[in-house]
């Protein structure tokens, strides 16, 4: 966290400790006098200004958590999101489309559950402090008993993560599994005899059954037994040692509030935990730090020494200077678009190098080293966001975007033969595109994703079947475009260079 979350979170823990001790304060002060026989006005004065201090110290308390959530939660989001775009593609392609879908779905729980229960877990912390102290001066038996009993709750929150990462292991399975079948359905609808669709899915739902009855038990312990129970143990406490009542009593409803707290905070926190698992793999890629991309002397723009990947590529050597255009042509499976993704820095070789003037990729950085080879990956693997198609256009550049950068993407479009394609759309490059909004034929998407590229201003811009989707006309014009305001190029293409361009 940052030093200004650190100190949001000081403020926060103060705020709720004077709410709370003044709130304690006040009915410490009537009760005794309750007892005593003695309430009068002045106690009831004591006792209001007491209540009134309480009043900004919680509304402080409550603004500050507001706040610590939100930062929180927007640190997470984009550490969450900077991690995704750093995740091995090779490890992305042998999971199931189930499992992504689950892993998203857990961010909405880290985020929510994390920052909620830890905030929740502290002031749970902060009242079972108070609640000690109170007790300690009236009883010790009774503080040892509420010593014992937080150990206990803290055991019980530890099965109920177990138990709660079971669950989640199994409802994942779930997901995976009912999301390849929609998504297969069709497979299975020509394939698969009816009396075999459903092989398999009772003894899944059984176990996850089991396993959910097994969680509630669980959370059934956590949340009412180990809060009511303690009820019990602390009149127990009392009953055995003389002590002030008021006092004691007070602080056996005080530490009751501050177990409710606390085994909401930390079911919170295992729910989160056991999501977290889910995501740990997004947040262990390490950012830039000390990159550098400063071109070593008499280097080329960018090479390849003998590299080698998996069964496919092996012993490939090539180099790429400034204005070149390279053609790479090769039969399915050949291992072109696994050389494209290298080049772009997506995939690192199993031997061999690849040098971006004469450094490394380790020494450039994942971040310097994509804006300066940028590749348009092939048309199912490159999307559109549901957005503007100014916000599609410009990914490579920021956003909100500037004047300049909405002139440049009017310019490239036009260029590349988008200019009909904007005068159809009633706002032009601020039109909505994407899953629900203006629909693009392949042809134009295709353009769309070389008009990203070109916009990035790279060093070396790799085409990988980029082509593939346009007619020869619109390959012609691209062409010439890419030979007139292309840096270095690297055009991945299936078949043959004569196939390029022509009817």
């Amino acid at each position: 966290m940052t030093a200004t979350a650190w100190r949001l979170l000081a403020a926060f823990l103060a705020a709720h400790t004077g709410a709370y001790v003044l709130f304690v304060l006040s009915w410490i002060v009537l009760g005794r006098a309750a007892l005593s026989g003695g309430v009068d006005g002045s106690v009831f004065g004591i006792w209001a200004a007491l209540l009134a201090g309480s009043v900004p110290c919680h509304l402080a308390a409550t603004r500050l958590q507001s706040t610590i959530s939100l930062r929180l939660g927007g640190l997470l989001r984009q550490r969450l999101v900077r991690g995704t775009l750093g995740l091995d593609r090779d490890e992305l392609q042998g999971q199931g489309v189930g499992r992504l879908l689950g892993r998203v779905l857990e961010v909405e729980a880290v985020e929510s559950l994390a920052v909620g229960g830890g905030l929740l877990g502290l002031v749970a912390c902060v009242e079972l402090v108070i609640a000690g102290v109170t007790l300690g001066t009236t009883s010790v038996i009774t503080t040892v008993f509420l010593a014992v009993w937080v150990a206990v709750t803290l055991v019980v929150a530890q099965r109920y993560l177990r138990a709660r990462q079971a669950w989640t292991d199994s409802r994942l399975e779930l997901t995976d599994d009912i999301v390849a079948k929609m998504l297969g359905h069709r497979t299975r609808l020509a394939q698969l005899p009816t009396s075999d669709w459903h092989i398999g899915e009772e003894s899944s739902l059984n176990s996850y059954e089991n396993r959910s009855r097994h969680l509630d038990r669980r959370l059934v312990v956590l949340s009412a037994v180990c809060t009511r129970g303690w009820v019990a143990a602390g009149v127990a406490g009392l009953w055995i040692s003389t002590t002030d009542l008021a006092v004691g009593i007070g602080g056996v409803v005080l530490a009751a509030g501050a177990l409710r707290s606390l085994t909401a905070g930390l079911g919170d926190i295992a729910d989160a935990s056991t999501a977290w698992a889910n995501l740990r793999p997004l947040m262990n890629t390490k950012p830039d730090s000390s990159s550098t991309d400063s071109p070593i002397a008499g280097t080329s723009l960018l090479q390849a020494e003998s590299v080698a990947y998996s069964q496919v590529l092996s012993g490939v050597s090539l180099r790429i200077t400034p204005g070149e255009r390279l053609l790479v042509e090769g039969d399915s499976g050949s291992g072109k678009s696994t050389l494209a993704s290298l080049l772009a820095g997506l995939r690192k070789p199993h031997q061999g190098a690849i040098l971006l003037r004469g450094r490394s990729l380790q020494d450039v950085g994942e971040h310097r080293w994509r804006q300066r080879v940028v590749l348009a990956p092939q048309f199912h693997e490159n999307h559109l966001m549901l957005g503007s198609l100014a916000f599609n256009l410009l990914l490579g550049r920021g956003w909100p975007a500037t004047p300049e950068d909405l002139d440049d993407a009017q310019a490239i479009c036009e260029q590349l033969g988008l200019g009909p394609l904007l005068s159809r759309m009633p706002s032009g490059l601020h039109q909505i595109v994407g899953e629900t909004g203006w629909q693009l034929s392949h042809g134009e998407r295709s353009l769309v994703f070389l008009a990203r590229a070109l916009l990035q201003n790279p060093d070396v811009l790799i085409l990988d079947e980029t082509l593939g989707a346009l007619d020869p006309g619109t390959q012609r014009q691209v062409l010439t475009v890419l030979d007139k305001i292309a840096p270095a190029v690297v055009l991945v293409h299936h078949g043959t260079s004569g196939s390029i361009g022509t009817a």
